[in-house]
This record gives C-alpha cells, structure tokens and sequence, in this order.
C-alpha cells in the first residue's frame, strides 16, 4: 500500500517538480481519504499511507513556496455506501 499510496506521489512530484522550480509555478494535488485526517479501526495500514501523504504535501509546501506559488490542495474523499 505505501508503494502506490505514497511512494507513488513522491515519484510523480519527483518528475514534476524540477519544472515547477524553472517556471515559477505549477500545481500538484494529492489524494487522500478521511483515513488521512483521522485513524479508523480496521484501516491501520491505508491510514497510515494517508497520513504520510499529507506529511509531504505540508513539508512540500515548505520547501518549494520560496521557488514557486505553491497551493497546498488536499482532496478528501468519504466513504459513502450506496
């Protein structure tokens, strides 16, 4: 779970990011889930992947704000029964 949850955004920021750098701007959104702003019972390791997403996405912010206008947009999706 952490090699597409995680490691699979920092791969594709990794691509990116340089380029963002050069032109002074660009925007990368993240993914995440309910399980990224809480712990829920019985999703131990996915929250745990979400939670790390939104670790890079904050510290990402930090870093790059100086080289480009970065907009720091975490999506939450809900779980919903239909």
């Amino acid at each position: 779970m952490m090699d597409v949850n995680y490691f699979g955004s920092i791969f594709a920021t990794r691509a990116v990011i340089e380029e963002m750098k050069r032109r002074h701007q660009g925007r990368i959104v993240f993914l995440s889930s309910q399980a990224g702003q809480m712990g829920l019972y019985g999703f131990t390791g996915y929250s745990a992947t979400k939670f790390a997403l939104r670790g890079l996405a904050e510290a990402l912010q930090m870093e790059v704000s100086h080289f480009a206008s970065y907009q720091y947009c975490e999506i939450v999706s809900i779980l919903i029964k239909s």
